[in-house]
């Protein structure tokens, strides 16, 4: 059998050549797709990476975090790390994000399940729920019994945004609260309450672009539940006509594995980082706290110090460690410089503003023409007001992404709004404007 070390380089090897040669047959190609560092596949999770994606179309991508956040939810909430008082189980909310089913996002589920239902039935079998349509069903999902774990698997997950801006619905504030460990309490329709101590629940979803860019709102944004969230751009990896081969001797082995590091993080109390990986930490916690691009992509990267500290403590129990060491950390930092890359590419130059959101896309798509404001109205669907309309160009263009010209019409001159490329391109047309 082959070494974890040489799982990780075949498994790196072969993503590479396999993303590269069909990007053009599994989707278009872009030149700002992120990049999976090859630290992330690191003991047990790059082994369960490399041996699975041998027989899958899923993308490692989500083979990996499918299998973090699995394992952080099954481990249960006694392993942590601590921070401004504050503990930090492995426990996750992770989101894939790719386009309906050619991203592969269940199949990288099912092939996660399998070594899972070796590891750990009885979490497999009872522990994992999905289709949750208020906050007192996942209540009840942590309520009874002395088995206080769940994986909440929701493959719309943008049904989960909806429910939640439903008027009243307590779904949206208990998902914050879970990921945060507080107690649960919720008043069920009987009238009474109830409540859920000790509650240890992960999420994982599955969403589109298009469904996550329209539905995530300046609200969620605002109340912390979005950045709560690790979200990770995912598509097919390969294209296997007549299936994978995994084998059940492969899966046996792998599950075996993983039950091993489950048995042995339950024992494990609070987990301290070495010196080597201390003195990492705090290089990457300076470069985490200057980090701040603005807009709707500052407010989801807002955690990115406790996700990835989350992260080290998931990827020191699978290498059954009592503390944190340095390739841990680096490990967690690569997981979290691809989500931080996945949010660039989603959120980038969105802002929060709805109106000012709405109105960049309806100038991008008139191209270099622009609009006037009369054509601005139209194109909001005139449900923005005049003043909500020049605040929202204003902001846009001191962020640089659009710029005005004036065009003489023989009478008063016509005012002239455009989407520009570059922050460079705008300075110099709005420049231009005002001279």
């Amino acid at each position: 059998m082959l070494s974890a070390g040489e799982i990780v380089a075949l498994a790196e090897a072969e993503r590479t050549r396999d993303l590269y040669s069909l990007s053009s047959l599994c989707s278009p190609p872009t030149d700002d797709w992120p990049v999976l560092d090859v630290g992330a596949l690191r003991g047990l999770p790059g082994e369960v990476v490399g041996r699975l994606s041998e027989h899958t179309e899923a993308d490692p991508v989500a083979l990996l975090l499918t299998f973090l956040t699995m394992f952080g939810a099954a481990v249960g909430p006694g392993p942590h790390a601590q921070a401004d008082g504050a503990e930090h189980p492995g426990r996750l909310h992770s989101v894939l994000v790719g386009s309906t089913s050619k991203a592969r996002k269940g199949t990288s589920l099912a092939q996660v399940r399998r070594i899972f239902t070796v590891a750990d039935r009885r979490f497999v079998t009872e522990r994992i729920l999905g289709g949750f349509g208020s906050g007192e069903s996942v209540v009840d999902g942590v309520a009874d019994g002395e088995d206080h774990r769940l994986l909440v698997v929701e493959p719309e997950w943008a049904r989960i945004l909806s429910v939640g801006r439903r008027e009243g619905s307590t779904l949206s504030p208990l998902l914050r609260q879970a990921w945060d460990g507080d107690r649960l309490a919720v008043r069920s329709r009987s009238g009474g309450s109830v409540v859920a101590d000790g509650a240890h629940i992960g999420v994982l979803g599955h969403v589109t672009v298009e469904e996550l860019r329209a539905k995530l709102t300046e609200t969620e944004m605002a109340n912390g539940f979005a950045n709560r969230h690790l979200f990770a751009l995912v598509k097919r990896s390969r294209l296997l006509p007549s299936g994978g081969n995994l084998d059940e001797e492969t899966v046996d082995a792998l599950g075996h594995k993983t039950r091993a590091a489950l048995e042995s993080a339950r024992s494990v109390g609070r987990l301290v980082r070495t010196p080597e990986a201390e003195e990492r930490w705090a290089e990457l916690y300076y470069e985490m706290a200057a980090d701040t691009p603005g807009g709707l992509l500052e407010a989801v990267i807002a955690r990115d110090a406790a996700q990835v500290l989350r992260l080290s403590v998931l990827y020191s129990l699978c290498q059954l460690s009592r503390q944190i060491d340095v390739g841990a950390v680096e490990a967690a930092w690569a997981v979290w410089s691809y989500c931080r890359q996945s949010a660039a590419v989603i959120f980038g130059d969105a802002s929060g503003n709805p109106v000012a959101d709405r109105l960049l896309s309806a100038l991008r798509d008139a191209g270099p023409d622009g609009l006037d404001g009369r054509e601005m109205h139209q194109a909001l669907s005139g449900h923005a007001s005049r003043n909500e309309m020049k605040a929202a160009v204003d902001y846009l263009v001191s962020r640089g992404q659009v710029a005005t010209r004036t065009e003489e019409t023989g009478g008063r001159p016509r005012t002239i709004t455009f989407a520009v490329q570059d922050a460079s391109k705008a300075s110099n047309a709005n420049k231009g404007s005002r001279s």
